[in-house]
């Protein structure tokens, strides 16, 4: 088979069209996902396209072999981030530059997909005793969003009951096993413009949401201390503040959006319980004079944290052959896939998440070249082999 640098051709041609698809979040996937899906039918597949919730976007779930219980399920998001500036190459055309490959979603992840389709192209349907799964979302840079319209269909299939599953964020392939959860908050602090002379007595939105933010400082100052080497059981941090006019005006309004980040073992709604209490003290205080606190969720999702003594996770971490699992620093859809799949969930794909989400994003042939067996060492031992032993 022809190749480039090594890599099969039919791989980079699968990244090269995956990349030209402009599908930044919040826009139409639609095109990508029914190419994906034809892709899949032609491996032998049988494919559900499920619009989502969201105008214009899909989830994709496909399923190659048998309809039994067991094998392994590849999942990743279609959606990437806006390219922004800087780019010294077009961003939607995949772009050779030395060993590297360039463009918008070439490591997060596109790279996953195209060879996941690449390996699936050349696997007899035949010789599957266990099925391989593939799920593709939409909108998972924006808080993990459409995953979440897939997850009733997930959770009453009884035929999607993989042994693992594999989302292939950029991890230099180096299997991941947690990361934490996550809740971003934005509240509106409301109260009556007045002239400034009046600030005796007239209370004032910005002092109010400065009274907010002591109240997060005072949550992360209760977290329990973490050990050597450990990360904090949680994290709370206010990420902006704005508000107000002018130095001899009471503000009318100031806003603020502040995260929590979590581990499994602590509910955010617990660990924010105190600074709940503040706000509602706050908003009894301001609805006196027409004001008030406005609450808005704007994303979240679970932490995730996955037994690596479990026979098919520690087999996958034989199988990638680069090292012991480690935490994950930032988060995915594998909290959210947990909760509806028994199921343990690896976190590993090629690239590197520090090239993502940034101009001149690109993932090495490598890397590519690493995922390629790994994906078809998973799929010949948990579904060409299933049921010989882990």
């Amino acid at each position: 088979m022809p190749s480039v640098l090594g890599m099969p051709s039919t791989t980079i041609d699968l990244l090269r069209r995956l990349v030209a698809f402009p599908t930044v979040s919040r826009t139409s996937n639609l095109e990508l996902q029914q190419w994906l899906g034809e892709q899949l039918e032609a491996c032998g597949a049988q494919v559900q396209v499920l619009p989502g919730v969201a105008e214009g976007r899909a989830n994709l779930l496909a399923t190659i072999g048998p309809k039994v219980p067991g094998g392994v399920l590849l999942s990743a998001h279609t959606d990437v981030v806006p390219p922004g500036e800087g780019w010294r190459t077009d961003p939607f055309t995949l772009t050779l530059d030395g060993d590297r490959w360039y463009g918008r979603g070439s490591a997060d992840m596109k790279g996953f997909l195209a060879v996941v389709l690449s390996v699936l192209g050349t696997v007899d349907p035949a010789t599957l005793r266990a099925p391989v799964h593939v799920l593709g979302s939409y909108d998972e840079e924006v808080g993990c969003q459409g995953v979440r319209d897939v997850l009733p269909v997930l959770g009453v299939d009884a035929s999607v009951r993989p042994e693992l599953v594999v989302i292939g964020e950029p991890t230099m392939m180096r299997p991941r096993h947690s990361h934490l959860g996550k809740q971003m908050h934005r509240l509106v602090v409301r109260a009556a413009e007045a002239h400034s002379s009046r600030a005796a007595t007239a209370p004032s939105a910005i002092a109010g949401a400065s009274e907010l933010v002591q109240a997060l400082s005072a949550v992360q100052a209760g977290c329990p201390s973490a050990a050597p080497g450990e990360a904090p059981a949680y994290t709370v941090n206010c990420g902006t503040i704005r508000g107000g006019t002018a130095a001899n005006v009471i503000a009318a309004e100031c806003e603020l959006v502040f995260e929590v980040r979590h581990g499994v073992d602590h509910d955010p709604d617990e660990v924010l319980r105190p600074f709940w209490a503040a706000v509602d003290a706050v908003h009894h205080r301001l609805v006196a004079v027409g004001g008030g606190v406005e609450r808005h969720l704007i994303t979240a999702y679970p932490a995730m944290a996955t037994d690596v003594m479990s026979p098919a996770f520690a087999a996958a971490v034989r199988l990638a052959d680069t090292g012991a699992s480690q935490a994950l620093d930032f988060g995915t859809e594998g909290g959210l896939l947990a909760e509806v799949i028994d199921a343990p969930v690896m976190i590993c794909g090629p690239g590197d998440i520090g090239d993502a989400h940034r101009p001149d994003e690109s993932v090495s042939v490598d890397q590519l070249e690493r995922c390629e067996k790994f994906v078809r060492q998973l799929i010949e031992h948990f579904c060409v082999d299933a049921g010989d032993g882990v």
